[in-house]
């Protein structure tokens, strides 16, 4: 390797190698060990290098090995292996330790040096007592100078270790500082650790991990851990709540690449030590769950029990009939029989569900049942899964609306995952809980919303059975109904001023597996149109359909701003045609002269459109908000929702995205006035009618497909979506069944 040289400096691929001093770090990422630093070479050569570096200090000698790569802040050398190395002067060697020791100055450090020569670092690796010979020194200092030497020293033989077993530069870095020197023994006792522990180190890449850690094919630690992650990742990828055994063992197989007969032999000692658990279905076949997903299964089904069977009213009343009717004129409506059927039974249930369609009258129905409900003095609290879907439901009702989150009182005490501050030892106040949006509420989400309610408690959910299911685990709302066992209404009437809309009567029609209506050319040329399908064959036509009605078609005809106005909707993030790839087009089409935002590595630029991905209490902005960055300055980030001002750190940047293109699941809960779908023939794998109904329900004034006729038909015919492995609704059925009380579950 070269020693670096001003005419290197600029040759972009390159590799080289050098020994540089640390003069400056630029940033830090404490959480991945990503830095920025600058540094120079005993040859004066001033360059900057980026990489896992966040263990190494201003005035540190390294010896560091990279390749040129071009950024927008210029060349910087991007690191591939770095080492601390001990200086060959007096005065580096006194920069060294003074850089590597808390306390020790460089008149400190000078000292040491000055009494012990050559032989300083054999001192304090071997007989750091005679630090005490050292005029100044106090014993305490001696003891942490002894402390701290050793600890770094130790990290430097870890890293030695670590890369001689082939782990590269970078993870050695971020393993020790998760783990410090205590990585080895992990690595070496229990390597699948790393698997549920760090951010990033899937099952795949620990197993990696462990067989160069020596690790055999079949060692029973082995097979057990791909067994456990065959079911977790069945429950996180696809949401099921369990395998049938021969699925199980055929994808750990695969998955560990041994015979089945080896996976099934291992699988009795799990069963052995209650890792996982076993049940079995109505044809005899074995069901395999991990232990935490039975035992979330049968707590949500036993809560729901509980709460059915406490003292509840039994039937409406004539005085309940009579206060609806004063409601219903009260409001100046009329409801329909299934309507007034539903608020009649939410007055007198414990536990109910109202599903129907776009224009069945679900927010009309929540409308009259608050009033009703606040007029016979019950309080009634109103919550949905998601910011957008709680806002929502607050502006359609006129009242306030949380996520179920923030109803359970969500709070960060030092763990990164937080915890509800509201449970069976602290529990929600007795009243009448509405929960929207309920096709989106998972199986753990459930159940922490229901230890949660005491037993005077009553709780109506609300939701559309026929849209997408939850991105977490489970069916929920589908499985409370197909349960049979608890008070259901079906909204099916579709009431005339909603029945007038081409999107609402699209939505029935595609439910029912039929094509949509599509306007005549005469009709779309109609500013009144409300729904528009363009045929596109290929990706890149579709993208640019999309271009042309975003940046100028919709606001030209119907004056929407195209920063708030337009929400673009695709099946799938990646590729031509996905969601990353049209939000770099829109970016520089409407933002194209947007200031950079200050170390984003997604490429922010003041003034765009971006989504929050997860829920942060403390700033008051929630999963799916959509907000515009309004400012860059100083390491942070401000970024505007409605009126809301919330600032992010160069580390809180991941939890935004870009958001003029969103997938169709991260828009459930939510509305826009105009929704452009994009469902292509390369996307067909993903497309089926739950989602292309989803998309088309986000639409409030204009919604617009851009398919191929073929794709779109086989995509609604396609009403066989994959399947989730679920008992609950077989579990609600038990317990509800079941002729001894209930008991509530262990805390």
């Amino acid at each position: 390797m070269a020693e670096l040289l001003p005419s290197f400096v600029k040759k972009v691929g390159e590799t080289v190698q050098t020994t540089a001093r640390i003069t400056r770090i630029r940033f830090v990422n404490p959480e991945n060990s990503f830095a920025i630093m600058d540094a120079v070479t005993r040859r004066r050569v001033d360059f900057t290098m980026v990489g896992a570096l966040a263990a190494f200090k201003v005035d540190e000698e390294v010896r560091v090995r990279g390749t040129w790569v071009e950024s927008k802040y210029g060349i910087q050398l991007r690191v591939e292996t770095c080492e601390a190395v001990m200086p060959t002067t007096s005065v580096g060697l006194a920069r060294f330790l003074s850089a590597q020791l808390t306390g020790v100055g460089i008149k400190t450090a000078e000292r040491i040096i000055a009494q012990f020569g050559e032989e300083t670092v054999n001192v304090l690796d071997h007989t750091p007592e005679r630090l005490s010979e050292v005029k100044g020194i106090s014993p305490a200092k001696i003891a942490s100078i002894r402390e701290e030497w050793a600890e770094k020293q130790g990290t430097r033989q870890v890293f030695v270790y670590l890369q001689g077993h082939g782990l590269s530069y970078d993870l050695s870095a971020r393993l020790i500082g998760i783990y410090g020197t205590k990585i080895i023994p992990i690595l070496n006792q229990h390597p699948y650790l790393l698997a549920k522990e760090v951010d990033g180190i899937g099952f795949k890449r620990a197993d990696q991990i462990a067989l160069q850690m020596g690790v055999a094919m079949d060692d029973p630690m082995r097979i057990e851990a791909g067994i456990d992650y065959a079911l977790y990742d069945a429950e996180n990828s696809e949401g099921h709540c369990y395998l049938p055994r021969p699925k199980l063992i055929e994808h750990a197989a695969k998955l560990l690449q041994i015979p089945v007969e080896t996976i099934a032999q291992r699988m009795d000692d799990l069963i052995q030590k209650r890792s996982i658990r076993l049940d079995v279905d109505e044809n005899g076949e074995t069901l395999v769950y991990r232990a935490f997903m039975w035992n979330l299964e049968n707590s949500v089904a036993r809560e729901i029990a509980r709460m059915v069977r406490a003292s509840v009213q039994q039937g409406p009343t004539e005085s309940d009939r009579s206060h609806i009717r004063r409601i219903e004129t009260q409001l100046g409506i009329e409801l329909a029989p299934q309507q007034r059927l539903a608020v009649l039974t939410g007055l007198c249930q414990k536990f109910m569900v109202i599903t129907g369609g776009p224009g069945t009258g679900k927010t009309t129905l929540v409308k009259v049942f608050t009033a009703a409900a606040r007029e016979l003095d019950i309080p009634v609290y109103l919550a949905a899964p998601t910011g957008r879907a709680a806002k929502r439901l607050s502006e359609t009702t006129a009242l306030e609306a949380k996520t179920i989150h923030r109803l359970l009182e969500y709070a960060y005490q030092g763990d990164a995952h937080g915890k509800f501050q509201r449970n069976r030892d602290n529990p929600l106040s007795p009243g009448i809980y509405i929960i929207d949006e309920a096709s989106m509420i998972d199986l753990s989400l459930m159940r922490s919303l229901l230890v949660a309610l005491p037993d005077e408690a009553r709780v109506i959910f609300v939701g559309d059975i026929d849209q997408l299911p939850s991105v977490g685990t489970g069916t929920v709302l589908k499985d409370l109904i197909q349960s049979s066992r608890l008070p259901v209404i079906r909204l099916e009437t579709v009431f005339r001023q909603a029945e007038l809309s081409l999107i609402v009567q699209n939505a029935h029609r595609i439910n029912r597996g039929e094509y949509p209506v599509v306007p005549t050319r005469e009709e779309m040329a109609n500013p009144k149109c409300e729904f528009y399908l363009f045929n596109a064959s290929t990706p890149e036509h579709a993208e640019k359909l999309v271009e042309q009605l975003v940046v100028d078609k919709l606001p030209k005809r119907y004056g929407m701003n195209p920063m708030s106005d337009i929400q673009v909707l695709c099946p799938m993030r990646q590729n031509s045609g996905g969601v990353e790839h049209l939000n770099q087009i829109l970016q520089q089409r409407l933002n194209p002269d947007g200031a950079p935002v200050e170390g984003s590595p997604q490429g922010f630029r003041i003034g765009d459109r971006v989504m929050q991905l997860r829920n942060d209490y403390d700033h008051d902005v929630f999963n799916g908000d959509i907000g515009t960055v309004i400012a860059s300055h100083g390491g942070k980030t401000t970024v505007e929702f409605d009126g809301r001002i919330v600032d992010y750190t160069r580390q809180k940047l991941d939890n935004l995205v870009l958001a003029y293109a969103c997938t169709v699941h991260k828009s459930q809960g939510s509305e826009y006035p105009a929704v452009i779908c994009a469902f292509l023939r390369s996307q067909s794998f993903m497309l089926q009618r739950n989602l292309i109904y989803t998309a088309l329900t986000r639409a409030r004034r204009i919604a617009i497909f851009i398919s191929d006729p073929y794709t779109l038909r086989a995509a609604i015919e396609n009403n066989r979506p994959s399947e989730r492995f679920t008992r609950l609704s077989n579990r609600i059925a038990e317990q509800l069944d079941a002729k001894s009380d209930v008991k509530s579950d262990a805390k």
